[in-house]
């Protein structure tokens, strides 16, 4: 977990973040200490495995995502697969067997200026600055940049169509719709742009906490309506052929004397049903509100940063320890919960058949029940980690981990 702050606070939080993390140094160092197993991730559940996990097909894509905590997911659409790395390298592939269609590099405008984390962080001599994807739609691939660009490639050949400049970076995918994409800066401003040629079509600003977290939820289309969450705790729904505010719910609400006590980030990406808008928040509670008007149904205390997933009639949430809870739909009532991977730096999940999967920060993916929790299997994928959510077309997961590995998966029953 990484947190951004605001300018006018970045020397306090310098000296904060000095403090704790010598204290969590201390801590881990010490022999002594009696807080070493409570820091410590979990060790690997031991456990009889009812399937197994079968790879299709594997690459790499370029040089990883980079260290700035970059979740440059992956996009599937019409049987292809889109990733990026964290340095301007974009590909197409065939989901199926991994035949690459075509590569391509988004280079850094000439006199663009990356700012210093670019100056900190080298990898073969680049800069990072990819941060934010990414998403494709049947006519175009979307990618965001940390200086604010927006970048929009032919998704049949990757030869670019348009670039516009934002007022922030893009820190997660976009979302579109027939005619207009969707996507929302670091500075809290969610735009519509004109699929065709990235004019602006409307624009929805909110104001952003001095503190948050390094991040965004992303925008979920679901005609007509496109539903955004915001630093600020808030789930706003809005008309997405002209950005009108039909609805806006509090799921996190700020409490606390100090700006940490008050952080309560929407980071994670919602789920939408037709049983309704499910979001949760950091140090906040996870809400299913109606999707007419935004009314609560229920809520349960929880603090996540990771993005939701659903099935067999119930929302999946990663807390920040790791613990991944299964909540039914309609009443919010916990249907299990898997605390076996506490402390592991667990990715959101996803789902695949009868299956929920995560990765975690030793890069391994694990894949349990959606009845009950039980884990069914594990296998290693990437010893750099695994921070983005695996993805999934209904039969087989993709999971890109930290290093650029990305692999195809089956989990087939013994």
């Amino acid at each position: 977990m990484k947190y951004q702050p605001r300018l006018t606070r970045l020397a306090t939080l310098l000296v904060l973040v000095s403090l704790l993390s010598g204290c969590a140094w201390m801590q881990r160092v010490n022999p002594f200490s009696s807080k070493d197993d409570e820091l410590a991730p979990a060790p690997l559940m031991d456990f009889d495995p009812e399937a197994r996990v079968v790879t299709e097909w594997r690459s790499s894509v370029g040089a990883g995502l980079g260290r700035r905590y970059n979740r440059l997911q992956p996009a599937l659409r019409d049987g292809r697969i889109y990733a990026a790395d964290a340095y301007g390298l974009v590909e197409a592939r065939v989901a199926e067997t991994g035949e690459r269609l075509w590569q391509t590099r988004v280079g850094i405008p000439e006199g663009a200026v990356l700012g210093p984390f670019a100056i900190w962080e080298r990898d073969n001599d680049r800069g990072s600055f990819v941060t934010g994807g990414v998403h494709a739609d049947d006519f175009a691939v979307f990618i965001g940049t940390a200086r604010g660009d927006f970048v929009a490639l032919r998704a049949d050949d990757g030869g670019e169509l348009w670039r516009v400049t934002l007022s922030s970076e893009v820190l997660s995918p976009a979302a579109s719709d027939r005619e207009r994409i969707f996507v929302v800066t670091g500075d809290g401003r969610l735009r519509a742009l004109s699929r065709s040629d990235g004019r602006r079509v409307w624009s929805y600003d909110t104001q952003v906490p001095v503190l948050s977290m390094r991040g965004t939820s992303a925008p979920v289309f679901s005609d007509p309506l496109l539903f955004q969450g915001f630093p600020n705790g808030r789930l706003t729904a809005l008309r997405a052929d002209n950005g009108q505010v039909v609805w806006e719910t509090a799921v996190g609400v700020p409490t606390g004397r100090s700006e940490l006590e008050r952080m309560a980030d929407l980071d994670g990406t919602p789920v939408i049903t037709p049983s309704g808008a499910f979001a949760a928040s950091y140090q906040g509670a996870v809400k299913s509100m109606r999707l007419q008007d935004g009314f609560v149904q229920w809520e349960r205390p929880l603090s996540s940063f990771n993005p939701l997933a659903e099935g067999y009639g119930q929302v999946y949430v990663v807390d920040e320890r790791g613990i991944i809870h299964a909540l039914d739909q309609s009443s919010g009532t916990v249907v299990w919960q898997q605390d076996g991977l506490l402390r592991r730096g667990v990715s959101g999940a996803v789902t695949v058949g009868a299956f929920v999967a995560v990765g975690d920060d030793d890069g391994y993916l694990h894949v349990f029940a959606q009845s009950d929790g039980r884990p069914i299997a594990r296998t290693r994928i990437d010893r750099r980690g695994i921070r983005v959510a695996p993805q999934s077309d209904g039969n087989k997961l993709y999971v890109l981990g930290n290093s650029g590995r990305l692999e195809a998966l089956r989990v087939e029953r013994n």
